[in-house]
């Protein structure tokens, strides 16, 4: 199968450097876009596949997947025509998914044109027993007693986050950052609350949570998320490394892509 990637960081650095060593044989690369040839030529060079700055021109060569690891701004600005074209989407910006009109939009797109958009644990993980709980809520009419999502980070992986109006966080005491729904929560911070937006979707919770705190000389990213319907309470916790290109994100989002892909081949499933 052919895989075409949108963004030429360092999550698709991972991606690219690692896909055929876990599943030899199984994907080739169609090719890279990125704004600047020279970035989408280097990634081609190393990895096969050619290199691209205009969608269109990678739709041309008909990749069964896409791979958005561009940001938030890419999701808007390509992820309706890739699914047009009858090519499935896997999103890792998952915050532009905040914004509910585009949500419905991707939705109904895919729909129309035997598509699919996939949306990838990312950095955190347990969307299966989000899902799980939603639907018991759904069916049984219940409502989520506790839903949120407690992101716990090092004061120079949220610096820089429009939120904080230019300020810097400390480096010796702790601080509880922000406390809000999802929307205010990837408004003000769109690099550092994907997770939020990802696992607020899986829950399907409406009334979710973001909880974000600065700790000073933490060398780990924490994501705590916690949800109750009454019925059944769950608290998952993921503790990640930064990604030492980007402090901003964990590496582990690479990897999340590279297991839905083994899912996507693979005769037995775990889901």
């Amino acid at each position: 199968m052919k895989i075409g990637v949108i963004g030429c960081g360092a999550l698709s650095h991972e991606l690219a450097a690692n896909l055929d060593k876990v599943l030899p044989g199984k994907f080739q690369f169609a090719g890279f876009l990125a704004r600047t040839a020279s970035k989408a030529e280097a990634m081609a060079s190393e990895y096969g596949g050619e290199a691209f700055t205009d969608i269109e021109a990678m739709l041309a060569v008909k990749p069964d997947y896409i791979v958005e690891m561009a940001g938030v701004p890419a999701v808007k600005a390509y992820g309706q025509r890739v699914l047009q074209a009858g090519i499935s989407l896997i999103v890792v910006s998952i915050g532009a998914l905040a914004d509910k009109a585009l949500l419905a939009e991707l939705e109904q797109t895919a729909l129309a044109n035997n598509s699919k958009m996939y949306v990838v644990n990312g950095a955190v993980g347990g969307f299966d027993v989000l899902q799980t709980i939603a639907l018991m809520n759904q069916a049984k009419g219940w409502q989520y007693k506790k839903a949120e999502i407690e992101n716990i980070k090092a004061p120079g992986s949220i610096n820089g986050a429009p939120y904080l109006e230019g300020r810097e966080l400390s480096e010796t005491e702790e601080e509880l950052v922000f406390t809000g729904n999802v929307q205010e929560a990837i408004a003000g911070f769109p690099k550092n609350v994907n997770v939020a937006v990802s696992s607020s979707l899986a829950a399907e919770a409406d009334n979710y949570e973001v909880i974000i705190k600065s700790v000073p000389g933490l060398t780990e990213n924490k994501h705590i998320i916690r949800v109750d319907n009454g019925m059944v309470r769950a608290e998952i916790g993921i503790y990640s490394q930064p990604d030492p290109a980007n402090p901003k994100s964990s590496t582990s989002t690479a990897w999340s892509v590279i297991a839905l892909l083994k899912n996507l081949v693979a005769p037995v499933v775990y889901y």
